[in-house]
């Protein structure tokens, strides 16, 4: 079945039944010209083609309670778009995944789908070394033109949407839920989320409106974000994380993973390293890992600046400190950095044990630091 604009009314009432999924939807495309045809087909014509007698009676019963008018008005005036996977603008990266969804409901820049992008999740109890990873390699990305993709979730999404928006990039949310203004979930991320719409992205779903989200629903979205993504970074996680399912989806999908290594002690850190030591992620350094895989697609002017991965991560702060400790291979006390620089004592000592986290740098007793 080719699908047509205003079948799109019909394709929506079909998704606002229960028992209709993206499998069945399919299903009902091949055995129906139309949907419109499909919705007002007898009980007979639907056993005709092998539907199962309990769907059947629940399409016919839940039929009777929906007008397919009425619901589709309510998604043109929460300015919600319906795109199959025929619709030009559907994400070619989607298509081909195992599981594609047949559509997407979408609020926002279409183009936005088309472009370049990696999907960012991770824990929702962030870390300040996770907020300064963040923050540090993604802007990096974002300024390359490279499109943020996350779930708008508490924690490490929220941070990777607003470091994008910060970069003046463009960022995709995925949620597990609808996308009205009335189920958008977090509820305190609803200004974040017009902020993604008025920043030129979008956000989307697989879920009609009203719809709210589950623990069912988001491995669902888990793999529509490692499935529209060229890569997907892990930043943090434990052992047990729902991050780890989208790490689980990128891996299948032949995606290049990507994790961000951390302390052995930190259980934020477990998952990201655990993938590491699988090999299955590559370990994330700087902001040109990511790059140097889109060096094929980005212009001259948003390629990997070449530098190395050190630079790209280092603070204007810790970039002094690195200049100073380098300085002394056997080793230099905090002291001494503070003399050599017109930063306080709190600074100092903030600064150097990011440095730390981050593997930079090296506590070797009585304050005294030296490069790793």
């Amino acid at each position: 079945m080719s699908t047509k604009n205003n079948d799109h009314i019909y394709i929506n009432a079909f998704n606002l039944i229960s028992g209709i999924g993206p499998k069945k939807l399919y299903f009902i495309a091949e055995h129906f010209d139309t949907f419109e045809h499909a919705w007002k087909s007898t009980p007979e014509d639907l056993a005709n083609t092998g539907l199962s007698q309990k769907l059947i009676q629940n399409i016919i019963y839940q039929r009777e309670k929906i007008n397919p008018i009425t619901e589709f008005q309510k998604l043109q005036n929460s300015n919600i778009q319906i795109i199959t996977i025929q619709n030009k603008y559907f994400p070619k990266n989607l298509k081909t995944i195992a599981s594609p969804p047949f559509l997407l409901y979408v609020r926002g820049n279409l183009d936005t789908l088309k472009s370049p992008s990696i999907a960012v999740v991770g824990s929702r109890k962030i870390s300040d070394y996770g907020k300064h990873a963040v923050s540090s390699i993604i802007s990096d990305v974002t300024r390359s033109g490279i499109t943020i993709v996350s779930g708008l979730a508490l924690g490490t999404d929220a941070q990777a949407h607003r470091q994008a928006l910060e970069s003046n990039g463009k960022t995709i949310a995925v949620l597990g839920g609808g996308i009205d203004d009335a189920t958008i979930t977090p509820r305190s991320h609803i200004n974040l989320a017009k902020q993604i719409l008025n920043n030129g992205g979008a956000i989307i779903s697989e879920y009609p409106i009203s719809s709210q989200p589950n623990h069912g629903t988001f491995p669902a979205r888990n793999r529509i974000m490692a499935g529209l993504s060229d890569a997907t970074v892990i930043i943090e996680a434990t052992q047990k994380s729902g991050t780890l399912i989208t790490a689980s989806h990128a891996y299948k999908f032949g995606k290049k993973l990507f994790a961000l290594p951390g302390s052995i002690f930190a259980t934020n850190s477990a998952g990201p390293n655990m993938l590491i030591r699988d090999k299955n992620a590559t370990p994330l350094l700087c902001a040109d890992d990511i790059l140097n895989i889109f060096k094929n697609v980005l212009n001259s002017s948003q390629k990997s600046s070449g530098q190395a991965c050190l630079s790209t991560t280092l603070t204007g702060n810790q970039k002094i400190l690195y200049k100073i400790i380098k300085k002394h291979p056997e080793g230099v006390q905090i002291n001494i950095i503070s003399k050599q620089t017109k930063l306080d004592t709190s600074t100092i000592s903030s600064e150097l044990t990011m440095m730390e986290i981050d593997g930079i740098i090296k506590n070797i007793g009585n304050q005294t630091y030296i490069l790793i």
